[in-house]
């Protein structure tokens, strides 16, 4: 075989290998500005402060496609069927021209919707005020909607972050003790109201992947531990919407780009400048934080709640393991019970800055175990499990009453 026959044959495996890895994703969005914040206190040269924008950069990166259309409400108003393509992207490719082709004709191929982040002060299935609809009763009516227009749908349920405002005696910025209670509040009562409203969504939809993306959760507990905990918060978040700056919104494009390509960000990928340094500067690790906090988001039954379809990858090899050890109570009180199937490996808690909350790590050898933890105050807190090589096998969050 002459040799430039042979380049020929490389050159079309590497070029057909590239095109069985590539993926498109044709998004449209029912949002708000915790996705898409145009209208910025601190102006940035391009759409610096939306997912879209540092997807499409991701998805480049990565020799992916994606195409995206949206529109700014809330639930009630995005029941307003049908939707319009009202946002466009200096960058982003738009997926949809709703003045001349229908919602069908944009073949659309994953859905992404967040309701607002003021109203988990009530249930999900109790109306709005002044309305007569609720937050699930007006997400089933979206849905089934686009179900009926576009059949191969994925729904992604974008879990975003509360409204800063009642934690705040003296404006924003919030003093440690403020952001310490906001913070309990979103991955207590404000995540746990997530829960519910994606339970009902799935119970409610049949035949259709109807996933969530537990957005503001991740970045708590990102920039809860170090070195992010070392990040200005001014250089997070603008006001007490709380409206983040390019670092949030980056952050939130990263975690939405693993859950709905169902894979890790490229690892290559070239951070701008306009993203803060301690980010920038330990990507990756930031990159597989975001990656286990996913893969670890599962029903009781094992299944998760993130993925249509798990990533075959041995970075998630150990999640089975985590079925096989349960914590109870949860909530906790005094006293935590702990039953393994998982013997001879290590256990510790953290709280929320990531700092051990035990003097040294409890050895897990028995399948029944007894802990006091009265001694730690009210709060939310992980209890961590690692093998002899210091590898994670499961993390699980308790509340501590």
């Amino acid at each position: 075989m002459t040799p430039a026959r042979i380049a020929l044959i490389t050159f079309i495996l590497i070029y057909s290998c590239g095109l069985s890895a590539q993926k498109s994703i044709r998004n449209y969005i029912f949002g708000h500005s915790l996705i898409h914040h145009e209208f910025q206190v601190n102006p940035t040269p391009s759409q610096e402060t939306s997912i879209p924008h540092w997807f499409h950069f991701l998805a480049e990166e990565a020799m992916h496609d994606y195409q995206v259309s949206g529109q700014y409400g809330f639930l009630p108003q995005h029941a307003i069927l049908p939707p319009t393509a009202q946002w466009g992207f200096d960058y982003v490719e738009g997926a949809w021209d709703s003045d001349n082709e229908s919602f069908s004709e944009a073949n659309f191929s994953h859905i992404l919707l967040t309701p607002g982040n003021f109203i988990q002060w009530q249930g999900p299935t109790e109306n709005y005020p002044m309305e007569n609809t609720s937050p699930a009763a007006a997400t089933i009516e979206i849905l089934n909607w686009c179900i009926q227009q576009e059949d191969s749908l994925k729904i992604h349920i974008y879990e975003n972050w509360p409204d800063m405002g009642g934690y705040l005696s003296n404006g924003f910025p919030p003093t440690l003790d403020e952001w310490t209670n906001y913070n309990a509040y979103l991955n207590n009562d404000f995540h746990n109201w997530f829960l519910e409203y994606h339970d009902i969504l799935t119970e409610s939809i049949d035949n259709t992947c109807v996933k969530m993306i537990p957005t503001g959760p991740i970045i708590s507990h990102l920039l809860n531990i170090s070195p992010y905990n070392n990040i200005e918060i001014t250089t997070l978040y603008e006001d007490d919407a709380p409206h983040g700056r390019p670092t949030i919104y980056f952050l939130a494009s990263l975690i939405s780009y693993m859950a709905m390509y169902e894979e890790k960000a490229p690892s290559n990928f070239q951070v701008e400048s306009i993203i803060d340094p301690i980010i920038a500067d330990n990507y990756n690790s930031v990159v597989d934080i975001i990656w286990n906090e996913l893969n670890n988001f599962r029903f009781e039954n094992g299944e998760s709640r993130v993925f249509c379809t798990l990533p075959s990858t041995s970075d998630i090899a150990h999640l089975d393991l985590d079925s096989k050890i349960k914590i109870s109570p949860n909530p906790i009180y005094n006293t935590i019970s702990i039953n393994s199937e998982i013997q001879s490996h290590s256990m510790n808690i953290y709280d929320l800055n990531g700092k051990t909350c035990l003097p040294n790590s409890i050895l897990i050898d028995t399948a029944d175990q007894e802990l006091n933890i009265s001694f730690l105050p009210s709060g939310l807190y992980y209890i961590i499990g690692k093998d002899e090589f210091n590898n994670i096998l499961y993390r699980k969050k308790v509340i501590k009453i």
